[in-house]
């Protein structure tokens, strides 16, 4: 008989049920804690990313839903479509939902909160109120991401109260984990850790990357399959994306490269997702005749994706070039891609790149559309036995990550 632990409240505004979500850190988590013994709660926003879907229809303030193992307690908040003015209020009503629905809830030992800085720094409070340890999680290095990529200039004053509550939540919480290897590096370069003269103790700061559950992308791989003519078809190499399709994404430069590789006939180029972009990108694609670039769902059941990726030949990371990940990279696609045991090709050269350490394909920066597709011509090109000792290395370092392993870290760190 397993014996309960500690109650946790997983907070993570964007977490969504199995049946949608694709970023599995959250459910991955509730999932192996439970199994260890741990009483684990999901708090999420009742909206689901990027689809349009609000699982609360009525006035209800919450709902509390089961999917199978996993508990969610769903917030209301305001639906939307895309980045505009009704997510930015969400960001601010999730948090302060929770935090004047604290009570209802049984009180839980831990709250682990995948952060929002600076909407969902009340959630802190929240934790202090509810006499529970507060673990901050940082998936996403705001706002400097908006730096990286552009949209938010160095000497906007925005940014600098951003940092602060950034920098101010980082000192509170009782324990920080990043999920990019370099996050140590961020606060030292910020000058916000006790060695530079800051207020932050590195001690309490770790690192738990993103993964993959290689239990279900095996048992998914063989049992949900879909019918389609491209992915049955052994005539030719599938370079495959799967993501979204916007600026930060920046699927213009891959799509440049696809059309310098039309005159190869072998090779076609997949793409899975939606985004501002894609209709753009779809007509561009149609004016230049360019029959190489197949654009497929807009969004798939994620059991599906493990079967997408064992049909391709190449799987890609694209991203917009700048300093975006100079403190590494927790993609969830990218331990799938591992997983799938295929060479990966990406335009952008991350610090702690496991792509490069383990040669597992191609990983930099190009200066020319020209580069981009010799380097994704020469891993559709390999060798039986390269491509073969390639993707073992791969499916090794896939093991790495697999989500019962990040969970013992994350059990150590309870």
């Amino acid at each position: 008989m397993v014996t309960i632990k500690k109650k946790i409240w997983l907070v993570n505004q964007y977490a969504m049920p199995p049946k949608y979500e694709s970023r599995l850190r959250t459910i991955k988590f509730a999932h192996y804690l439970a199994e260890n013994g741990y009483d684990v709660t999901i708090f999420a926003s009742s909206v689901m990313h990027n689809m349009g879907i609000d699982l609360i229809e009525d006035a209800s303030t919450y709902i509390e839903r089961t999917y199978e193992d996993l508990k969610f307690v769903h917030i209301k908040t305001r639906n939307y479509k895309k980045n505009g003015l009704f997510r930015f209020i969400g960001l601010f009503e999730f948090p302060l939902k929770l935090h004047f629905l604290r009570s209802k809830f049984n009180r839980p030992d831990i709250v682990i909160h995948t952060s929002t800085v600076p909407f969902g720094n009340i959630l802190y409070y929240t934790a202090k109120k509810l006499r529970a340890t507060y673990i901050m999680e940082v998936l996403d290095l705001w706002p400097q991401t908006f730096v990286d990529l552009g949209l938010i200039g160095k000497r906007n004053p925005l940014l600098y109260l951003s940092y602060s509550a950034e920098k101010w939540l980082y000192k509170k919480a009782d324990k920080v984990v990043f999920s990019m290897e370099g996050g140590k590096d961020y606060i030292v370069d910020h000058k916000w850790d006790k060695g530079s003269g800051g207020s932050i103790d590195l001690r309490k700061v770790s690192y738990i990357n993103n993964g993959v559950d290689l239990s279900d992308f095996d048992k998914f791989k063989k049992s949900y399959k879909l019918e389609d003519s491209d992915l049955e078809n052994d005539n030719f190499k599938k370079i495959v994306y799967i993501g979204s399709i916007r600026l930060a994404n920046n699927l213009k430069e891959l799509i440049d490269a696809a059309e310098i590789l039309k005159k190869y006939s072998h090779i076609k180029f997949l793409l899975y997702g939606d985004g501002d972009d894609r209709e753009l990108l779809e007509q561009f694609c149609k004016d230049r005749n360019m029959d190489n670039v197949i654009f497929k769902q807009k969004w798939i059941d994620p059991q599906y994706v493990p079967y997408v990726l064992s049909k391709s030949s190449v799987n890609i990371l694209n991203y917009k070039s700048g300093d975006f990940g100079k403190y590494g990279g927790s993609q969830s696609k990218m331990f799938q891609y591992l997983a799938s045991g295929k060479p990966i090709c990406s335009n952008l050269k991350m610090m702690y790149c496991l792509i490069n350490k383990y040669n597992l394909g191609i990983a930099r920066e190009f200066n020319s559309s020209e580069e981009y597709a010799d380097a994704i011509l020469s891993l559709a090109s390999m060798d039986a036995q390269s491509n073969a000792e390639m993707g073992k290395r791969a499916e090794d370092v896939a093991r790495q990550f697999d989500y019962k392993y990040l969970t013992n870290k994350m059990i150590e760190l309870l």
